[in-house]
């Protein structure tokens, strides 16, 4: 039986599963194209455009070869490489959930993490999608005060765990939207279904309108959802949408990530107008107070940066990275999460081994309150929440949360890859 090589994605760091006879590779998590270089015989044909070059053993068996294991195996031929969130194995379960799986199988959380108080104590809990190994995956709810499980769902089917899915809390309902259109409806407390719609069009977003469940779809149309039943509901011209806890990384209640497009149409200053810095995207609060550009220095070494402003006047400037900047993967920062005057913003080492760091800064002053290690494992990131308490960062398979005043971790939910 031919042996399964397992090198990693140039882009994202993601395992990539080379299967012997194979020239070309396509990462199942960012999809970035790679050719296959095995060694055999020197080439100088142009690479083509956008693809990168991945370098694994030849046949013989070489040494640095490394033979996947059946589960690893199991996991590319079902195609579950993508997308995993761990899920606790202790814990008690909502009423209405169905049970939660005990100690045995490895479990995963790969989400971008979705902030709400489901167990009704007036703390932040923590929701998201969930998997077994070359296995089924489900939507599942933890306490956010320690990580344990309060519910899940049954298994969600195969439409509903691509990256076209989208799901979102509002209303007391965790919203499922499948790549076929279908809005699927769970209770917040519990996680038991409560209705099912058919929109007839892949979902863009979620969001709340007035007492009302608004999908938008990609065909730019606007459905609006009974949170009780499903039922239509017309919606107002115009009518404001509020940004709720969601999959979508480029929102969050209080701010939204903006490409340097929009900068003129919201007073910001453009891409290379700050000296010093090359800026690729903003996080724009929601309220009074300042807005964040992110991006790198425009001299030099990449080195990440952000600059605070008020309108178009620079407030302060920084760079990302609390350890030596050079030994920091060379790329600018494009995501970050706001709470409270405070920024907290994850950068990635240059080494693959050496993982990703969070870096927290006072939104005012721009002082570094803290910077830690997140972990040293894959550098794929499924995305930041916040509360008024913790930050939640999710990797490709796990779920780290960390105090928002100490930055020291407070649980997993999960393991790394």
């Amino acid at each position: 039986m031919g042996r399964i090589v397992d090198t990693r994605c140039p882009r994202c760091g993601a395992p990539l599963p080379i299967q012997p006879g194979m020239d070309t590779v396509a990462c199942q998590y960012c999809g970035a194209r790679s050719l296959i270089d095995r060694g055999r015989k020197p080439t100088t044909a142009p690479i083509p455009q956008g693809m990168h070059v991945v370098r694994v053993a030849p046949p013989s068996g070489n040494a640095a070869a490394v033979t996947v294991t059946a589960a690893v195996a199991g996991m590319v031929a079902a195609g579950a490489i993508a997308g995993f969130v761990a899920w606790g194995a202790t814990g008690g379960s909502g009423a209405g959930a169905r049970p939660l799986l005990g100690a045995g199988p490895r479990l995963y959380f790969s989400d971008r993490p979705m902030i709400a108080d489901v167990n009704g104590d007036g703390a932040p809990d923590v929701i998201g999608k969930s998997s077994i190994p070359a296995g089924e995956e489900w939507i599942a709810a933890y306490d956010g005060r320690d990580g344990k499980p309060i519910w899940r769902t049954a298994a969600l089917a195969k439409d509903a765990t691509t990256h076209e899915a989208r799901r979102a809390v509002v209303l007391d309902r965790v919203i499922s939207v499948d790549a076929l259109g279908k809005a699927q409806a769970y209770d917040l407390r519990t996680g038991t279904p409560s209705w099912s719609v058919p929109l007839g069009e892949k979902a863009r977003r979620v969001c709340q309108g007035s007492g009302v469940i608004v999908v938008e779809t990609v065909d730019d149309a606007k459905h609006g959802l009974d949170p009780a039943s499903g039922a239509k509901r017309a919606l107002a011209k115009d009518a404001a949408c509020k940004v709720v806890p969601s999959s979508n990384k480029d929102e969050a209640p209080g701010y939204q990530l903006v490409s340097w497009s929009d900068f003129d149409e919201l007073g910001l200053p453009r891409s290379h107008d700050v000296e010093g810095m090359s800026v690729d995207r903003a996080l724009v609060a929601s309220g009074p107070g300042p807005r964040f550009l992110l991006g790198s220095r425009s001299k030099g070494s990449q080195i990440g940066m952000v600059a605070a402003v008020d309108k178009k006047t620079i407030l302060w400037k920084t760079v990302v990275p609390g350890v030596d900047p050079l030994t920091t993967r060379a790329s600018g920062v494009d995501e970050a999460a706001y709470h409270g005057g405070v920024l907290v913003v994850p950068y990635d080492m240059k080494d693959h081994g050496e993982g990703t760091r969070l870096a927290c800064f006072d939104g005012g002053t721009g002082a570094r309150l803290w910077d830690v290690q997140i972990h040293k494992k894959s550098q794929v990131s499924l995305g930041i929440s916040t509360s008024a308490s913790d930050v939640f960062y999710a990797t490709w398979t796990a779920l780290h949360v960390f105090s928002l005043k100490t930055g020291k971790l407070r649980y997993t939910i999960g393991t790394e890859f």
